[in-house]
């Protein structure tokens, strides 16, 4: 996924849907963080070899394997609130590009906002002409979004 400065080409009374609409990729970073943090914390705790173990039938202080891994559920839940999180602003997105007519805005928006291009890939990938200024129509389709007041 590229990283992508748009907003430079954004016009000043599209900020705030430019800002709305970028959530979906903010909040797609805050679950892939959640879920890289779980599968290290996940790998430290399976491959200590002196856990790798059953439970004691002893007993004692020592954790096992089992107590290790149980206590990765905090990150689990963590994992699982980001994923419910970025569903709903992805669905949000969605709904604000549907409500742009144009097809080839809603591509526009779809490739900007969804799938995280900048405006070279954007570009390329629905082959403009020489003649359409993808910022334009960028700030054409904000224009365009319908975004409720919350």
């Amino acid at each position: 996924m590229a990283k992508s400065n748009i907003a430079i080409g954004v016009d000043p009374g599209n900020v705030w849907k430019h800002s709305i609409l970028s959530r979906y990729q903010y909040q797609l970073e805050k679950q892939e963080k959640a879920e890289e943090k779980y599968k290290r914390a996940f790998e430290r705790a399976t491959t200590t070899t002196r856990y790798i173990q059953g439970d004691r039938i002893t007993g004692g202080d020592k954790k096992d394997l089992y107590d290790r891994i149980n206590e990765l559920q905090p990150l689990r839940d963590k994992v699982s609130v980001a994923v419910l999180e970025t569903t709903k602003t992805w669905m949000k997105l969605n709904e604000y590009i549907d409500s742009v007519e144009s097809i080839k805005l809603k591509l526009l928006l779809r490739l900007l906002y969804s799938s995280g291009m900048d405006y070279k890939e954007a570009s390329n990938k629905m082959r403009l002409g020489r003649d359409e200024k993808i910022a334009v129509l960028h700030n054409r389709a904000l224009g365009l979004v319908e975004i409720d007041p919350i």
